[in-house]
C-alpha cells in the first residue's frame, strides 16, 4: 500500500507493513478536495465549541510558489490563506484553532530545488510564511494561535527559532520529521533533535510533532531509540503527536507506532504529552493512503481509550479536512460515544490555546 500525507505527496510516501516500513517516491503534489460522505445525522454537534489543534494556513506567496510546480488547488486561494471560514458568520466550524505555518515546505529539497531557491531566498521565505500565520492568528485574538515552523536541520533553524519566539511570540513550534529529511538511524540527527527538544522544554514552548519521517526500512526499533533519545530525557516538554504518529490513516504500520508511544505514555503518566487525530481517519483514498476500513475505525477507537480520552486532542488538518465534517467522521466510525467524543472535541492543549472569559 502506498501512502503519503495529503499536504507532503511531493515527499517520498510509505507502503507499509509492521514492523517495517517501506517506501516509494512518487512525483508532484495535489490538495484534494475533503470527502463530502461524513454521515452527519449521526454526529454530536461540531461547532464553534470544537477545539482544533491542527489548522493549516498558506500565505499568498506559498501557494503561488506550489502553483508554480503545476499543484492543481481545488479551491479559491482564500480557503487556503485565510482562517475566516473557520471562525466567521453561520458557517464557522471552530471555537478556537491553533495556526499552523508549512514553512517546513522551502527546506525540502523538492521543493526548493525545483523553485531554484537560494540559501538566503529560503530562509527569507520561511520568515515571511511564519510572519503571515502569526498575522493571520492575530486577527483572531482569543481563538487562534500561531506555531513557528521550519525545517529544523537548515542551517538558518536556529535563528528562525529564536525569531518566532522573540519576534512573533509564537505559540509552539511545529517539528515535521518527514519534510526536515530526518534519518532516525542517523546519531547526529537525533542529537540535534535532542537538543532542539530540551531548548523546547526550557523555554516552555509546545511541539506538535509530525513524527512519520517517510523513509525506507524505518522499523519499531527506531521509533523506540527516538522515545529514548529525543523525548524521554525532557519531563516537562509539552508533546503533541500529530496524526497519531502516521501520516494519515489508521492501518498496520501507524497502529505499530502508535503503541510504542502510548505504551511509553503509560510508563510516564505524568508527562504533559498528548494525541492529535488529524487525518487518522480518512473516508476515501487520499494521495495513495487507502481509505480507512471498517475495523480500522474501530481499532482507532479503542486506542484513543486505551491512551485516555483527555490526552486526545482534536485536530482536523484543514483545509484538506473540514472540521465539522471531520468530527463527524469520528463520530460515524470509531466507536466512540456522542459523550466521548464530545470530550474529544473539547479538549485543549494547557499552553496552546488561551482560555476564553466564561
Amino acid at each position: 500500500m502506498l501512502r503519503a500525507h495529503p499536504w507532503i505527496a511531493v515527499a517520498a510516501t510509505c507502503a507499509l507493513s509492521a514492523p517495517v516500513l517501506a517506501q516509494t517516491p512518487i512525483p508532484g503534489m495535489s490538495i484534494k478536495e475533503a470527502p463530502q460522505a461524513f454521515g452527519a445525522n449521526r454526529v454530536p454537534t461540531a461547532g464553534p465549541s470544537v477545539i482544533d489543534h491542527h489548522v493549516h494556513i498558506l500565505s499568498p506567496r506559498l501557494v503561488a510558489d506550489w502553483k508554480s510546480l503545476g499543484v492543481p488547488f481545488s479551491r479559491p486561494d482564500s480557503v487556503y490563506t485565510s482562517a475566516a471560514s473557520l471562525f466567521e458568520g453561520d458557517r464557522a466550524t471552530v471555537g478556537q484553532a491553533i495556526l499552523v505555518p508549512m514553512a517546513h515546505l522551502y527546506g525540502m529539497a523538492d521543493f526548493r530545488e525545483v523553485i531554484k531557491l537560494s540559501l538566503e531566498d529560503e530562509a527569507t521565505r520561511v520568515r515571511g510564511e511564519n510572519r503571515y500565520v502569526a498575522g493571520e492568528a492575530a486577527r483572531y485574538p482569543g481563538q487562534a494561535v500561531a506555531l513557528c515552523s521550519v525545517a529544523v536541520f537548515r542551517p538558518y533553524a536556529d535563528q528562525e527559532i529564536q525569531w518566532c519566539r522573540d519576534s512573533l511570540h509564537s505559540a509552539g513550534l511545529k517539528v515535521h520529521l518527514a519534510a526536515s529529511g530526518a534519518d532516525l538511524s542517523d546519531e547526529a540527527q537525533l542529537g540535534r533533535l535532542a537538543a532542539l527538544f530540551a531548548m523546547a522544554e526550557a523555554e516552555h514552548l509546545p511541539v506538535l510533532l509530525h513524527f512519520d519521517p517517510q523513509r525506507r526500512g524505518l522499523e519499531v526499533g527506531d521509533v523506540e531509540r527516538f522515545i529514548t533519545r529525543v523525548v524521554d530525557p525532557h519531563p516537562g516538554l509539552e508533546l503533541y503527536l500529530a496524526h497519531l504518529g502516521g501520516s494519515g490513516g489508521f492501518e498496520a504500520w501507524t497502529q505499530s507506532v502508535f503503541r510504542v508511544f502510548r505504551e511509553w505514555i503509560g510508563r510516564n503518566p505524568d508527562r504533559p504529552v498528548f494525541v492529535e487525530v488529524s487525518a487518522a481517519l480518512l473516508e476515501e483514498e487520499s494521495e495513495g493512503v487507502p481509505a480507512t476500513t471498517e475495523a480500522e475505525g474501530l481499532a482507532l477507537g479503542e486506542a484513543l481509550r486505551a491512551v485516555g480520552l483527555a490526552r486526545v486532542v482534536f485536530g482536523s488538518d484543514y483545509p484538506v479536512f473540514n472540521p465539522r465534517r471531520y468530527a463527524a467522521a469520528l463520530a460515524a466510525r470509531t466507536g466512540l460515544s456522542p459523550e466521548e467524543l464530545r470530550s474529544v472535541l473539547a479538549n485543549r492543549g494547557p499552553r496552546l490555546i488561551p482560555r476564553t472569559p466564561d
